[in-house]
């Protein structure tokens, strides 16, 4: 299950959570394949992603995600907190790719 951008969504994928607006109301269930014209219709509604079927895979390697973040807290890493921070991510980034 992969929760995705609506802008990136294309027909033939199918909801693996039901679509709600804010006020809770289903807009569209769980299993419906999406269509152009459903796509549009989520845009023009302003519904930020959804869930899809398949497995979210990164776009980057193991080895470019851990360099990106040591880059991103090089600067930052003795500081309060941000070395736990830095762990979390690397633990994460560890599990994407087990």
């Amino acid at each position: 299950m992969a929760k995705i951008p609506v802008s990136a969504l294309s027909p033939g994928m199918k909801l693996t959570k039901p679509v709600v607006n804010d006020a809770g109301m289903v807009l569209l269930g769980e299993g419906t394949e999406l269509t152009a014209t459903l796509i549009e219709r989520l845009l023009n509604m302003n519904i930020g992603s959804v869930y899809i079927e398949g497995a979210a895979s990164p776009g980057k390697s193991k080895d470019e995600m851990l360099a990106e973040l040591d880059a991103r807290f090089k600067k930052t890493e003795n500081e309060p907190y941000m070395g736990t921070l830095k762990r979390l991510f690397k633990e994460h980034i560890e599990e994407l790719y087990k």
